[in-house]
């Protein structure tokens, strides 16, 4: 029997570098805790997670899956080798890997299911469009699908064809979205779950890159959207709780921190729990 649902309660997942192991752990936490949110929205990572929540995984059975490394491992395809070159010379291919190992794999997990079909909570999924340059927040379509796409870090990732659109990553200006939710009367409390990494964890160079500054003005976007989105709650009259989870860098070849991030995250709950109640 499915837990009743916290009225107005709405749960924003945040873009974070393989951060779906700490989200999972949140919202396992949150459940443990009896927050069961209505409303659940994500980019990326967020998106990833949420959406196997939302699609009826919980417990034991969430942190499996996103604790299997056969998960991380569906995201990589040898055909990042033969586009390698086209990605170097920007003359062809829009990213070095297609996507397609995940879709597979996340349709197992969720069944083949459609966004829409997720009612308890509901999931929305945030996206950019690479036509029309604009974010947006989807509730319907392949959920897997979808995912991937909200995943697709421009570069790394092809542009992801979702029917007749084309879609990349959600967080390059919707990091942790729920702005969507600040004219809804239904939802009165907006719980914001953002992942970040402890600094020198994972592999560094002692040297700036590409990579630094890339990664520099990617965050500083981020936040600037984050501190807009914040006020506009603030003048909705919309209670926002922020929780950010710091955990080591986790590795792509590895999964041994896997465990530790998704730990992290559950204990975070606690945190949204206390102050969840201290205004209630």
């Amino acid at each position: 029997m499915e837990p009743q649902a916290t009225p107005g309660l709405a749960v924003a997942l945040g873009s974070s570098f393989l951060g779906y192991y700490a989200h999972a752990g949140f919202l396992n936490g949150l459940a443990a805790a009896g927050l069961h949110p209505e409303r659940i929205s994500g980019s990326s990572a967020g998106a990833l997670a949420g959406s196997l929540y939302a699609s009826g995984l919980r417990g034991d059975a969430l942190k499996n899956a996103v604790l299997d490394a056969g998960l991380r491992w569906s995201f990589f395809d040898w055909g990042a080798l033969y586009r390698l070159p086209g990605v170097l010379s920007v003359f062809w291919s829009s990213g070095l890997l297609s996507g397609k190992g995940a879709i597979k794999r996340l349709r197992q997990l969720v069944n083949g299911a459609d966004l829409s079909s997720l009612k308890s909570p509901a999931m929305e999924i945030a996206v950019t469009d690479a036509v029309s340059h604009r974010s947006e927040v989807l509730k319907e379509g392949p959920l897997a699908e979808l995912i991937v796409a909200s995943c697709a870090v421009p570069g790394l990732f092809n542009i992801q064809r979702v029917g007749d659109r084309r879609f990349i990553d959600g967080g390059v200006a919707c990091e942790a979205p729920f702005e969507q939710w600040l004219d809804d009367p239904a939802i009165h409390t907006i719980i914001v779950h953002r992942v970040g990494h402890e600094a020198n964890t994972g592999p560094t160079v002692s040297w700036e890159t590409v990579a630094t500054a890339i990664g520099s003005a990617h965050q500083t976007v981020c936040n600037e959207f984050h501190r807009h989105r914040r006020e506009l709650a603030r003048l909705k009259g919309k209670r926002l709780i922020e929780i950010q989870t710091t955990t080591p860098a986790p590795g792509m070849l590895s999964q041994k921190l896997a465990p530790l991030c998704y730990e992290r995250g559950r204990e975070a709950a606690n945190t949204a729990k206390e102050l969840f109640e201290e205004g209630a």
